[in-house]
């Protein structure tokens, strides 16, 4: 049984909290350089991502899964956006 310590009537109240801007949804459809934690580059298309893992097009037919705690940077050029 959880106990709740609300009286009644008492709202949480919730800090409005900025949200960090994210990068790799922009990487999206674009060519991404990756360097490994161990060094190595992996260049390719970033095709989709979720909160553990980016998929990359190595082109001929080939897509790859990286696990983000497996790299160490992340490079693409960014596109202007309205400067």
């Amino acid at each position: 049984m959880f106990i709740d310590n609300k009286r009644e009537g008492e709202e949480e109240t919730k800090k409005e909290t900025a949200k960090p801007k994210q990068f790799i949804p922009k990487a999206i459809g674009q060519k991404v350089t990756i360097r490994l934690m161990d060094g190595r580059p992996l260049i390719a298309k970033l095709e989709s991502h979720n909160n553990y893992e980016l998929l990359l097009d190595v082109g001929k037919g080939k897509k790859i899964i990286v696990f983000k705690h497996a790299i160490g940077t992340l490079e693409y050029e960014a596109l202007d956006e309205g400067r």
